[in-house]
């Protein structure tokens, strides 16, 4: 009877140490998911001219710098063909790759993102490419 009396105590001990550290490991980031942000590096894209898609990847409040792989998918808006484009790390986080945009029109890059665990992101983001440059944007003489 006495054996069993400690043996309660000691198990429902067990289930609270097991419950504690399953939070503390969500708590510490390790369940947290990756963010990935898009942006071009130039503000106004034309066609014909190189441009730089960067995918700045975080989790929690670190950037991620070893991810397995982050890749830009690119397609013009209404067209079947899509342009696979594969990013290098480029600098705390942000990984980089280079591209073109044969004409003008609206484009979507989007980001595939497979973190060291396995998990994938693909975020989307839509892109004008335009001929004429913004008069606020022109250098007058």
């Amino acid at each position: 009877m006495k054996k069993s009396m400690l043996l309660l105590p000691a198990l429902a001990g067990l289930l609270i140490a097991a419950a504690c550290s399953q939070t503390a490991g969500v708590e510490n980031g390790q369940a947290s998911r990756v963010i990935v942000d898009v942006q071009t590096v130039q503000e106004v894209l034309l066609p014909g001219r190189a441009v730089l898609i960067d995918a700045h990847l975080t989790q929690g409040d670190q950037d991620v710098k070893d991810a397995s792989k982050v890749e830009f998918e690119i397609w013009r808006k209404d067209s079947e063909k899509h342009e696979w484009i594969t990013s290098t790390h480029w600098l705390d986080g942000t990984y980089r790759a280079r591209t073109m945009f044969p004409e003008s029109g609206v484009y979507y890059v989007k980001a595939h993102v497979e973190d060291k665990e396995g998990k994938v992101s693909t975020p989307q983001k839509e892109l004008v490419v335009d001929e004429v440059i913004p008069s606020n944007n022109r250098v007058s003489s």
